[in-house]
């Protein structure tokens, strides 16, 4: 390999190193795998991502195939951002913000682009991409685009997807391509190229009519699932016109390594209603959760009872406990805890929502905690800290997996999976205490293990995949807040019909015939190699003392 990394160091404008010191540092992400890449690259152009992928396609074509990744915080909690092969780091150089039209209020950035600062930069100008995942503060923007990432707010507006106009991506053999919607001339326009692009576009399009039942009966089906490629529900809307874009949102690099997007930004409100709830009963909790999504609140995160109760226990305190423990010394029962966001630019609007909400919680026997002013907002919206002060806050052995966030579970079916779940807990004596966004139905779960010995990480994931059976048989997915990566492909394989699968495997072989693009991610793998890229010494705690910006 060395005399790639000189090649491609002799020209490329980037850095290019076979350090291993470097090559260590990059050998993880947000996962509980272990992958050290053979180059490192850190490209300051596209013209260098283009060298760099035009060079391995050439060498796959002579039956030497290398696999390329690209990566940009590390933060992907599914061994999406790591590789054997090349790794091309976008954080170094390519995290550019070139414009901001205020009329259209689009922004045209790079990928490694941290979403915190460009979130920073457009509040300046009153908006903001509301779609941010909780690592925003430190997570990138490409990376959001390559997972098709979800957070607090995207109940109410969707994944990044929705965000995403356009993109310039650099193609398997090292064409760079713009993606727009096109119209049914410019389609043909495409088609009729005689470059890899045209091919796709030709490929793309006659897949999509060859499989148009498929894809409206499996594909379309409303549940919140980026597995595999399903925005190619997207591609081709009814009225012939056809947009790429979607297809890359979501693919982690397998299609495509993006080095350019244009996002449409929304008008940030700085006036914002919060309430905090907790409830003593389980059955009022659901049921107050229930209402309180009627009202169309801008986010509704909720905490169950048994993360509440871990976080007392090691000593947390915050003012609601108070509120509903008043004069009694032993601790009051909290079934669950609630904050509900309301940020409706009518003022009017905004409190007469708010002030439902505080009589929906004195209907269902809530204690309430209320805030107009930032400065109480800010005390209250700590409450999101509860989830770390009850899994991270002792010294212990036992880790807590990232396997088990970003779960979509459908609103008319949780009480049905918490049912499942309890009798699953009893069976194995392990507790799955959980948060997430009621708004959209996306969870995530906190579970405990010791990852000790041989038998410890196969007991983790018996467990993991009794977990996701009962998921799937509840309606859900175990990727709702973004894509499966490497370390959740062999749990997704087993509930993927043979159809759609085939439909992936054609889609993925029109865009990277010989395999070149992040190869492992997204695909079907046997889980004997996820075991065996198991990382020794980890601890679960990558990046978990961040949270989300507000």
């Amino acid at each position: 390999m060395s005399k790639i990394s000189q090649y491609l160091n002799e020209h490329l404008l980037g850095e290019v190193t076979t350090n291993a010191a470097v090559r260590k540092q990059l050998s993880t992400d947000g996962s509980m795998l272990s992958l050290t890449p053979e180059i490192v690259v850190y490209p300051r152009s596209t013209n260098d991502i283009r060298k760099v992928l035009r060079f391995t396609h050439q060498l796959a074509d002579k039956g030497h195939a290398i696999s390329v990744t690209a990566r940009g915080a590390g933060t992907d909690q599914t061994g999406g951002a790591i590789t054997q092969g090349i790794l091309v780091s976008t954080t170094a150089h390519m995290d550019s913000i070139f414009e901001f039209d205020t009329k259209q209020r689009l922004v045209r950035v790079q990928p490694g682009t941290n979403f915190g600062s460009l979130q920073t930069a457009l509040k300046l100008q009153g908006c903001y991409i509301p779609s941010f995942p909780d690592s925003s503060a430190y997570s990138t923007i490409g990376g959001a685009v390559a997972n098709n990432a979800s957070g607090r707010l995207s109940g109410q507006n969707g994944a990044i997807d929705e965000s995403v106009t356009e993109l310039e991506v650099v193609l398997a053999n090292g064409d760079v391509i713009q993606t727009s919607r096109l119209s049914k001339k410019e389609l043909s326009k495409k088609k009729g190229l005689q470059t890899l692009e045209g091919e796709i576009y030709r490929s793309v399009d006659n897949l999509i009519e060859d499989n148009r039942t498929l894809i409206d009966g499996q594909l379309d089906t409303g549940t919140i699932d980026n597995s595999g490629y399903a925005n190619l529900r997207k591609v081709k809307h009814k009225n012939g016109t056809f947009d790429l874009t979607p297809l890359f949102v979501g693919a982690q690099g397998t299609l495509g390594i993006v080095s350019e997007m244009i996002l449409k930004a929304e008008f940030y409100n700085n006036e914002e209603a919060l309430v905090a709830i907790a409830v003593p009963d389980a059955n009022n909790f659901v049921d107050l959760v229930d209402e309180l999504r009627t009202l169309q609140p801008d986010a509704l995160e909720v905490f169950d009872g048994e993360l509440i109760s871990l976080a007392r226990t090691h000593g947390k305190r915050y003012n609601i406990f108070s509120l509903v423990d008043g004069e009694s010394a032993t601790p009051a029962v909290i079934a669950g805890l609630v904050l509900c966001s309301f940020r409706d630019f009518s003022e009017r609007v905004r409190k007469r929502k708010f002030k439902k909400a505080l009589k929906l919680s004195d209907k269902y026997g809530g204690v309430a905690e209320q805030a107009l002013k930032p400065e109480v907002i800010q005390e209250i919206s700590a409450l999101r800290g509860a989830v770390y002060a009850a899994v991270y806050s002792e010294e212990k052995s036992t880790i807590v997996p990232s396997l088990f966030r970003g779960v979509y579970l459908p609103h008319a079916r949780f009480e049905d999976f918490r049912d499942a779940v309890a009798v699953l807990e009893k069976a194995t004596g392990i507790k799955l205490p959980y948060s997430g966004y009621a708004t959209d139905g996306v969870y995530s779960f906190w579970p405990q293990f010791s990852l000790r010995s041989a038998v410890d990480k196969q007991k983790l994931l018996k467990f993991y995949d009794a977990f996701v059976k009962v998921v799937y048989e509840h309606g859900g997915s175990t990727v709702g807040e973004a894509a499966e990566g490497r370390i959740k492909s062999p749990f997704i394989e087993k509930r993927t019909s043979d159809e759609v699968a085939k439909l992936y495997t054609d889609l993925r072989t029109i865009f990277d015939p010989y395999g070149t693009l992040n190869a492992g991610v997204k695909q079907p793998v046997e889980l004997r190699t996820i075991v065996a890229h198991l990382r020794t010494g980890y601890d679960g705690i990558d990046f978990a003392g961040y949270s989300s910006p507000s």
